[in-house]
């Protein structure tokens, strides 16, 4: 891991628990590591391919995205239909 990566998140991890509301404005409490983790792997990528280790406002967005977006669960419905009819699970 590069150093640099690990100062910027230092100044990120800082930032966000001096001004939690800003923070609680991007992402719920309770995927605030997920948050410093996905910003840590980004921040290296950027790295390793020679960009600015900083994230860029798009790569930020993303990640915040990523996090709030709710996963869609596949459920079971007690009916479906077969070539003799609906039929139930129940």
């Amino acid at each position: 891991m590069s150093v640099d990566v690990e100062i910027y998140m230092t100044g990120i991890i800082k930032f966000f628990r001096q001004n939690p509301k800003d923070l609680l404005s991007l992402v719920p409490k309770d995927k605030e590591e997920e948050f410093y983790s996905k910003i840590r792997q980004t921040a290296f990528e950027n790295f390793e391919n020679g960009k600015e280790i900083t994230l860029t406002q798009l790569q930020l967005l993303e990640i915040c995205k990523e996090l709030n977006t709710v996963k869609k669960i596949e459920t079971i419905a007690p009916f479906f239909e077969t070539k003799f009819g609906k039929i139930c699970l129940n």
